[in-house]
C-alpha cells in the first residue's frame, strides 16, 4: 500500500520526498509563514480580524484559518515569539502600536500591504475589491459624533437671531476646525457626506454673521464655500440658501436689479423647501424698492401660498427654517416701502410681539429693530415726528444689528422724514440719532 505525503509541521506544506526533516525548506531556514493566495485574506474571519486593527487577532484568525489549524507554537516561530508571547499577543486587550513589531510580523506572515491598517513598504501592485470596500468601511468617526454635531449645529443657527456675533463665529468655526479634522481621518462615505453638509450649514452661519458685522468679503468666501458643498454633496437646500444670501447682499447694497434672478436660481435648486419662501420675500423686497406695486402683491401672495405648503418647523427659531412669524418680517418691509401704512404698521406690532419673550426680552433683535423703524415712517407719514423719534432712538439702541440691513432701514426713516418736513429743526430728532448711528458705524 503506498505510504501517504508528509508535510510540513509548521506551514503543513508537502515535502520534498528526499527531506528527512520534519519542516519544508523555507521554515528550516526561518524563512517565516508560505504566501497565501488572495483567496485566503478574503475569508470571513481573516477580513474581521485585519477590521479590527489588533494584530493579536489577527493572529489568531491566521492561525485557525490555515488549514489545518496551527499551534501558538508553530505561529511562534514565524513570529519571533515564544508560545506564551503569542498567547498573551491573541488575549491583549489593547493592540500592540510598536510600528517596527507589527511590520516584522506582517512580514513574517507575508500579509498583502493593502491588507493592513498602517503603512507597510512591501511592493504591492493591486488594491482587491474587498480591500477597496473595507476602506470605504472604515470609519473613526461614528453615528454618534455626526449626530452630535448636527445638534450642535441646529443650537447655533437658532442662536443667530440673538447672540453675540463674535462668539457666535467663534463657536462655529470652531466646529468647522473639528469637522476638518474628523475628514482628514478614516470616515465612510457616508459620514463623509454628513460631515460636509454639516459644514455647509455652519459657513452660512457665518456668512450671515460676516455680514453682519461689516465684513463682507469674508461673508462672500463663506457662501461660496457653503454653495461649493451643498453642489458637492446634492445637498439642494444649502445651494438654495447660498443663493438666499447672494439675494441679500444685493438687496442691502441696492444692487436690485440683480435680486430676482439670484431669487429664481435659488428656488429652482430647492422648489420644495421652506427657503423658496424667503427667496420670495427677497424679490418682493427689491420690487418694492424699484417701485413695481403690483409686482410686489403678487410676489407676496405668491410666497405666503407657498409658506401654507410647509408645517410649522420643530425649531422655528432656527435662522435656516421659515415659519409664519418670519412671513410678517418680511410682508412688513414691502408694505412699509409701497406705502401700505395701516398693513405696514399691523405687521411690525406682530413682529415685536413674536419677538418678546415672555420675561419680556428680545429672542429677535434684529427683526425687532427693523420692525420700530417700520413704525417710525409710518409716525413720520402720520407727521407725528416726536413718536418717530421715540421708535428711532429704540430701534438704534439695540445690541444685536445686521449693519448693512440697519443702514439701508434707517436711511429710508431718514429719507422720508426730508421727503416730507425737508430741514425743520423739529425733524432733527429723528435724523440726528441715525446720523450718529451712522458715524459710529463707520468708525
Amino acid at each position: 500500500m503506498a505510504l501517504g505525503r508528509r508535510v510540513c509541521a509548521d506551514c503543513s506544506a508537502r515535502l520534498a520526498v528526499d527531506n528527512g526533516s520534519a519542516l519544508c525548506g523555507p521554515c528550516s531556514r526561518g524563512a517565516g509563514a508560505p504566501e497565501k493566495p488572495a483567496e485566503f485574506w478574503r475569508r470571513p474571519g481573516m477580513r474581521a480580524a485585519l477590521r479590527s486593527r489588533h494584530f493579536g487577532q489577527v493572529v489568531n484568525a491566521y492561525r485557525l484559518e490555515h488549514r489545518p489549524a496551527l499551534t501558538q507554537a508553530q505561529m511562534g516561530r514565524w513570529l519571533d515569539l515564544t508560545q506564551g508571547q503569542v498567547s498573551r499577543l491573541e488575549r491583549a486587550g489593547d493592540p500592540a502600536r510598536d510600528l517596527r513589531k507589527l511590520e516584522s510580523w506582517a512580514r513574517a506572515l507575508r500579509i498583502p500591504a493593502a491588507h493592513l491598517w498602517f503603512r507597510f513598504d512591501a511592493p504591492d501592485a493591486c488594491t482587491p475589491w474587498d480591500e477597496l470596500v473595507r476602506r470605504l468601511g472604515r470609519s473613526d468617526v461614528g453615528a454618534r459624533t455626526v449626530e452630535q454635531l448636527q445638534i450642535v449645529t441646529e443650537d447655533l443657527c437658532c442662536e443667530y437671531a440673538w447672540r453675540e456675533p463674535t462668539q457666535l463665529k467663534a463657536d462655529a468655526r470652531r466646529c468647522l476646525r473639528g469637522i476638518s479634522n474628523l475628514l482628514a481621518g478614516a470616515c465612510t462615505l457616508g459620514e463623509h457626506r454628513e460631515l460636509l453638509v454639516v459644514a455647509g450649514w455652519l459657513l452660512l452661519l457665518t456668512g450671515c454673521v460676516e455680514y453682519d458685522i461689516g465684513n463682507h468679503r469674508q461673508a462672500e468666501l463663506d457662501r461660496a464655500a457653503a454653495f461649493w458643498l451643498g453642489e458637492e454633496t446634492g445637498h439642494g437646500e444649502i445651494v438654495a440658501w447660498a443663493f438666499e444670501m447672494s439675494a441679500w447682499f444685493a438687496l442691502t447694497q441696492g444692487r436690485l436689479d440683480g435680486v430676482a434672478p439670484t431669487c429664481a436660481a435659488g428656488t429652482n435648486a430647492a422648489p420644495h423647501a421652506s427657503v423658496a419662501v424667503q427667496l420670495q420675500a427677497q424679490a418682493a423686497k427689491a420690487a418694492a424698492r424699484m417701485g413695481q406695486r403690483e409686482q410686489v402683491m403678487r410676489i407676496l401672495d405668491r410666497g405666503f401660498t407657498l409658506l401654507g405648503e410647509h408645517d410649522r418647523p420643530a425649531r422655528p427659531d432656527n435662522h435656516f427654517v421659515i415659519d409664519p412669524s418670519k412671513w410678517d418680517f418680511y410682508a412688513m418691509d414691502c408694505y412699509r416701502i409701497a406705502g401700505e401704512d395701516r398693513r405696514a404698521a399691523e405687521h411690525a406690532r406682530e413682529v415685536l410681539r413674536l419677538s418678546r419673550r415672555a420675561d419680556g426680552t428680545e429672542r429677535s433683535p434684529m427683526r425687532a429693530t427693523e420692525a420700530r423703524l417700520t413704525l417710525a415712517v409710518v409716525a413720520v407719514r402720520q407727521g407725528d415726528l416726536a413718536e418717530a423719534a421715540e421708535w428711532t432712538t429704540a430701534a438704534l439702541a439695540a445690541r444685536r444689528k445686521s449693519v448693512d440691513s440697519l443702514v439701508m432701514v434707517a436711511g429710508e426713516v431718514v429719507a422720508e422724514t426730508r421727503r416730507l418736513f425737508g430741514d425743520d429743526p423739529v425733524a432733527r430728532a429723528v435724523v440726528e440719532p441715525v446720523e450718529h448711528a451712522y458715524a459710529v458705524i463707520r468708525g
